[in-house]
């Protein structure tokens, strides 16, 4: 680049000759520089015969208008707009159930009661999801904090909505749960950021996986077995005696569960991006869209239950 000769400008920012989508994303010469290096070394490898080789921990991916992974890029906005397109109707559930006015989405149902609670989950997944483009758009050290501290958001809130969900938690103890989470959370973001040895960078990763990895678990082990065979309140929620009884939505929570991990599995493969675009997380991020709809399907349903209208199952 023509711009960057001579150390580039004196400023250390983009060069005049960077295109719109360059300087938007926030080039500059030394970026760019280490990006045209890494796309030369593996034009060497391939002449030579030799595989893709990964560079800062990454593969070489070929960057669009700026956006150094574009398939994951639109992937995770796709993933977003499903959150976008079903958060009105939450938001509508949570408004009426504080207005005492339910509506055709809601029914009567007392399951609404946590349709404030499943709201706040919905707007942190499109979070999380926004700052996954943004990530994949351009790799920073802001834009992967920002990335990893909302996935981890996102991870802490469905074990938390989870809970407060299949315990159908009061006030008082769902504010006592979001405490014990916040202080959880802030203490593993600083855990994952500040690590014993700074020279270890797979610390991170390794770190952070484990504790993902082990919410996901105890996540499906509550709301799973709720789903098929919880134990509710007889005559509804609110009352003394119990009984056990399935949840409406409780295939398509399962199929998400299913679908969802197995699009995951795409990781496991780590193979190099095909054509410079799409690569195993790229590929992961493709399979979850049609998910979520699964999800919010699931959520439709337990916000107008009754919790007594689904044939109960006997105690063995």
């Amino acid at each position: 680049v023509e711009g960057c000769r001579n150390g580039g400008p004196k400023d250390g920012g983009a060069a005049p000759d960077f295109d719109l989508g360059m300087k938007l994303t926030g080039w500059t010469c030394q970026t760019d520089c280490k990006y045209r290096c890494m796309h030369t070394l593996q034009a060497i490898r391939g002449s030579e015969g030799l595989p893709p080789a990964k560079y800062y921990g990454k593969w070489s991916f070929t960057r669009v208008f700026g956006v150094q992974e574009i398939v994951s890029t639109l992937a995770s906005l796709a993933n977003m707009g499903v959150h976008l397109w079903f958060i009105p109707s939450v938001y509508g559930a949570a408004r009426n159930r504080t207005s005492g006015a339910p509506t055709e989405a809601t029914s009567a149902g007392p399951g609404s009661a946590f349709a404030g609670t499943w709201l706040v989950n919905a707007a942190i997944n499109a979070n999380a999801w926004l700052w996954s483009a943004v990530f994949h758009a351009r790799d920073t050290r802001w834009t992967e904090f920002m990335d990893y501290t909302s996935a981890n958001l996102l991870m802490f809130s469905a074990l938390y909505c989870v809970l407060v969900r299949t315990f159908e938690l009061d006030n008082r103890r769902s504010a006592g749960l979001f405490f014990a989470f916040f202080v959880w959370l802030a203490s593993h973001v600083w855990m994952v950021n500040n690590p014993p040895d700074r020279s270890v960078e797979s610390y991170r990763w390794e770190v952070n996986m484990r504790v993902m990895m082990t919410i996901a678990v105890a996540h499906w082990a509550i709301v799973l077995p709720w789903a098929y065979g919880c134990r509710l309140r007889r005559g509804g929620f609110g009352s003394g005696n119990r009984r056990r009884l399935s949840h409406p939505g409780r295939h398509s929570l399962a199929l998400f569960a299913i679908l969802w991990h197995l699009a995951a599995l795409a990781e496991v493969f780590d193979f190099p991006p095909i054509w410079g675009y799409l690569d195993s997380h790229a590929l992961w991020h493709c399979g979850t869209p049609h998910c979520i709809w699964l999800w919010y399907r699931f959520l439709k349903e337990d916000l107008r239950w009754d919790g007594v209208s689904a044939t109960p199952k006997k105690d063995q």
